[in-house]
C-alpha cells in the first residue's frame, strides 16, 4: 500500500491573502479603515522619535516596544513610562511631550461629560 499523498489544488483550502481584505466593504469603510491605519503610523512615529531621545538601556528597550507595537492600545499603554523617561530640562523632551499627548488625543479622543 502507497502511503505517499498527493496534493492537488483542490486539496488545498483557498485562503485569501491579507492585502485583499483592503478592498472588501464600502467605500467608507475603506476610508476609515485607512484613516485609522494613518493615526495609527503617526502616532506610531511620534513615539519612536521621542524614544529616540532617551538614552542607555531605558531608550532601547522602549524603542524595542514602540517597534513590536501593533495596536494603538499598546502605545497607550506605555506612554506614561515613556513620558518620565523624556529629560526634563531639555527642549526636546518639552516638544516630544506636547507632539506625544497631540497624537494620543488624535487617537484616544476625551469624552465630553
Amino acid at each position: 500500500m502507497d502511503m505517499s499523498m498527493e496534493l492537488t489544488l483542490r486539496d488545498i483550502p483557498a485562503f485569501l491573502p491579507p492585502w485583499t481584505f483592503a478592498k472588501v466593504g464600502r467605500p467608507d469603510e475603506r476610508r476609515a479603515r485607512h484613516g485609522a491605519r494613518r493615526c495609527f503610523v503617526e502616532l506610531k512615529m511620534s513615539f519612536m522619535r521621542a524614544a529616540a531621545e532617551v538614552q542607555g538601556l531605558e531608550g532601547q528597550a522602549l524603542q524595542e516596544h514602540v517597534r513590536q507595537a501593533v495596536e494603538p492600545i499598546e502605545l497607550w499603554l506605555m506612554h506614561t513610562r515613556l513620558l518620565a523617561s523624556l529629560p526634563l530640562d531639555h527642549l526636546r523632551g518639552d516638544q516630544h511631550r506636547q507632539a506625544l499627548q497631540e497624537s494620543l488625543a488624535r487617537v484616544f479622543p476625551m469624552k465630553s461629560a
